[in-house]
């Protein structure tokens, strides 16, 4: 509806129960998908590649012409680099601009030997927001881990709402943690806010997990202009564009050219997180037990989290062609202080 109508029908609604007439026109007609694809490729590893996604057929300024235009900016400046000699990919960047979720879907699954090279995949929506104007901050949402099981402390749903997840849904990955350090100290650089919230699908990053494939959404939430008709260019922020752009540029650059050294980097980065995560919920827990909640439930959720970061850890090795008995040895320890950490927190929830 338009905004005019939705804020009448809110203030109607203030003052109790209200009945609505809506006439509804529709149009079917016989349409195209139409999908553009541009690829900067790799130069070792040209198969492999990170997928970033914004979809076309929203009509909204910010939902999604912003996610169309930074990824177009993103292109451009990534293609110009390259052809000055100023960035060399190891593996493939590639832009996509479609129908939501249709496209990316169909990216994924039309070619299956394309789609085992596909190593993330990050969906652009709704990314430009003058938050002043709209509500809401920006967010990254993150990729299935237990805060959509248990959603507590600072972690918390957008007004588009999830459901709880399972254990069996969970996708440990350093995606994850490595997007959300990269876009925090964007932030503190450019006194930009950024915030995260759980798991809840509904756009481009849900093909790429459907395929068991590391992927995540860049977006805000919650927009009072959202779907109607208001969703105009002048509740777009410039300096929002920037700081999302720039950070997922350069959070694209490091992953195409990751070696060794950047495996470890990552898995330090990734042992930090899980300590810091681990010490929230310890704390959560000890809260929770103060009121009576039940100690098995706790000891599940400190479990869930240690399994989480165990296997995230595991996947740090992707970054890196090849073994290395250095970067496995970093990992088994950071996996080994990981164990004694959760086993100490264990210990003292017993007490």
């Amino acid at each position: 509806m338009s905004h005019k109508a939705n804020q009448r029908l809110k203030t109607k609604l203030e003052k109790g129960s209200t009945r609505a007439k809506v006439v509804i026109q529709t149009k079917i007609y016989p349409s195209e998908e139409l999908t553009v694809v541009a690829n900067i490729k790799g130069k070792t590893q040209p198969d492999e590649r990170l997928v970033f996604s914004a979809h076309i057929q929203e009509p909204g300024a910010n939902d999604n012409a912003t996610g169309v235009g930074v990824q177009l900016e993103m292109a451009t400046l990534a293609a110009k680099l390259f052809q000055e000699k100023k960035i060399d990919l190891g593996r493939t960047m590639t832009f996509l601009w479609g129908d939501e979720i249709i496209s990316t879907r169909r990216y994924i699954l039309e070619d299956k030997k394309r789609a085992t090279g596909i190593k993330w995949g990050i969906s652009l929506d709704m990314v430009g927001e003058n938050t002043a104007l709209t509500g809401g901050s920006f967010l990254i949402e993150k990729m299935p881990d237990p805060s959509a099981i248990w959603t507590r402390g600072n972690d918390k749903h957008s007004e588009w709402g999830g459901e709880v997840l399972s254990l069996a849904e969970m996708k440990p990955h350093y995606l994850n943690d490595f997007i959300i350090d990269n876009f925090k100290k964007q932030g503190t650089y450019s006194n930009w806010e950024v915030n995260t919230n759980p798991f809840e699908g509904g756009s481009d990053h849900t093909p790429f997990l459907d395929a068991d494939i590391p992927g995540l959404l860049l977006w805000h939430f919650t927009d009072q202009f959202y779907h109607t008709d208001n969703d105009r260019l002048d509740k777009v922020s410039k300096a929002t564009l920037k700081n999302v752009g720039t950070a997922a540029l350069a959070s694209a650059l490091t992953l195409l050219s990751a070696d060794k050294s950047t495996a470890l980097a990552v898995l330090k980065n990734i042992e930090i997180a899980a300590t810091n995560r681990l010490a929230i919920e310890f704390e959560l827990s000890k809260a929770a037990m103060a009121k009576n909640s039940n100690f098995k439930e706790q000891i599940k959720i400190l479990s869930a989290w240690e399994d989480w970061y165990h296997k995230t850890m595991e996947t740090v090795r992707d970054l890196h062609t090849g073994s290395d008995e250095i970067l496995n040895t970093a990992i088994e320890a950071a996996q080994q202080n990981l164990k004694s950490l959760v086993q100490k927190q264990k210990g003292k929830l017993r007490q």
